[in-house]
């Protein structure tokens, strides 16, 4: 029995999938180009103005590939330019620890009982905190570029998704209208055969092409909604016009094995592989290390905070009379560090450095189940992508082809061509949410990484 026998049912119109849902799909070596051929046969009548694309918008055409895309997107979004900001403020709390010397006073000691008069000035000290206090302030830069790696992960995943949900939703379009279009050329090959064509086929097939109409225009909304979605995503008002290419597979990742069928081992042999840098990249994990040595340096401090400030007051004395006496004084001022010995500080410090160590553990945990969870799917959904372009493309355009050309020679049904259609356009159909999920899912390999792998 061939692949689409079961096609021949009486109602043919519960084989379309007319769902926004996206399937999980995968990966491998493009056996065709991904497109169907565009048929350049006239028709009789003019074409239906609802065939026509989603209109175009008045603002410009852009052209984009999800490369492009994900490189737009990481350099340009406002949340990047917004965290990048932060790092002057980080530097603002660097210099304002580095200057922040306490102001000297001006001693003035008149004793009319001593009849002394001093004028001098007081300073102080103090010892090893300002030098902690920077460290401290610096430390937190280590922590702002481990945010910025987090956050280039975050819109390098976003970015993909979101092209990859505009590419299908631009393909889904096209692909109901290639399908009303080759119902209403079949109708126009059937009027010029000779013999009559059963009015129940005619009818089968006009119900067929009413709801390909109506779930051409919900295709048609939702691409206009994901194009305002990846316009946001890339800073362009929603007037622009998108035109996304197709993703190319001529460079998988290098940890899928793009001949391998078997994608269980295929996933146990790249988990393997990947969970090592994951483990040694991972921005959240250096965050923590970055964050674990703030609070080691915040401990220097709490204990650089132990030590006494020093208070220093020199400047010239002078005793008036018959013969004024002219000398000088100097004083000098110890804290005793009896009583606060920085014991809350110190005791917070320990508690935050435990906490961050379990926090380390769960997170590396937590780790090792993403990136375990994405590269089985990555594996999965590549080798459905290698059956749909190995297998079941080319099939269907043969078998559509065989159907349309037994039609023409009066050797087949007229639904038989339809039905055929019919199948093309759900391969296809599947075969681009195949591709969308390939995408989807390697953006998840790479966000569980935390640096671009693909």
């Amino acid at each position: 029995m061939s692949l689409f026998a079961s096609l021949r049912a009486p109602a043919c119109i519960a084989m379309l999938y007319f769902g926004t849902g996206m399937s999980q799909a995968a990966a491998g070596p493009p056996a065709t180009t991904g497109v169907p051929p565009v048929d350049t046969r006239p028709l009789g009548k003019p074409e239906p103005r609802e065939l026509a694309p989603a209109p175009l918008r008045p603002g410009p055409v852009q052209r984009w590939t999800v490369e492009r895309v994900v490189r737009a997107v990481e350099t340009n979004h406002p949340r990047m330019a917004a965290l990048k900001a932060q790092r002057g403020v980080l530097d603002a709390r660097v210099l304002t620890q580095r200057s922040s010397i306490p102001n000297p006073y001006i001693l003035s000691d008149n004793g009319t009982a001593e009849y002394t008069y001093r004028l001098g000035i007081t300073q102080t000290f103090e010892l090893g905190k300002r030098r902690r206090r920077v460290e401290v302030a610096g430390a937190q830069v280590g922590v702002h570029e481990a945010d910025l790696r987090i956050l280039a992960a975050t819109l390098r995943a976003e970015a993909r998704r979101t092209y990859m949900e505009a590419f299908f939703a631009q393909e889904r379009e096209a692909q109901f209208i290639a399908l009303i279009r080759s119902v209403d050329e079949l109708l126009g090959q059937a009027e010029a055969l000779p013999g009559d064509i059963p009015r129940a086929d005619v009818l089968e097939a006009t119900t067929t092409r009413l709801h390909a109409r109506q779930a051409l225009e919900q295709a048609k909304f939702e691409h206009l909604q994901a194009d305002i979605r990846l316009n946001s995503l890339l800073g362009n008002p929603p007037s622009v016009e998108l035109e996304l290419v197709s993703p190319a597979r001529d460079r998988p990742p290098s940890w899928l094995d793009l001949h391998n069928d078997d994608w269980r081992n295929e996933f146990l042999a790249a988990y393997d592989h990947l969970i090592v840098e994951a483990l040694r990249r991972r921005p959240e994990l250096a965050r923590l290390k970055s964050t674990r040595e703030v609070v080691n340096k915040e401990e220097r401090l709490a204990r650089a905070n132990r030590a006494p400030d020093m208070v220093v007051s020199a400047g010239p004395d002078m005793v008036p009379g018959g013969k004024p006496m002219w000398g000088a004084f100097f004083m000098l001022s110890l804290e005793v560090p009896i009583l606060n010995r920085q014991q809350g500080p110190l005791a917070e410090v320990r508690a935050t450095r435990e906490q961050i160590d379990q926090e380390g553990a769960a997170l590396a945990h937590e780790i090792a189940r993403q990136l375990a969870d994405a590269v089985a799917l990555a594996s999965f959904q590549q080798s459905q992508l290698r059956l749909y372009e190995g297998e079941l493309l080319p099939a269907a355009d043969a078998v559509y082809e065989d159907a349309r050309q037994a039609f023409i020679a009066n050797q087949a049904p007229f639904l038989v061509a339809v039905r055929a259609q019919e199948a093309r356009v759900l391969v296809y159909l599947a075969y681009f949410r195949a591709l969308s999920a390939y995408h989807v899912a390697l953006a998840g390999v790479e966000q569980a990484l935390g640096f671009p792998a693909i």
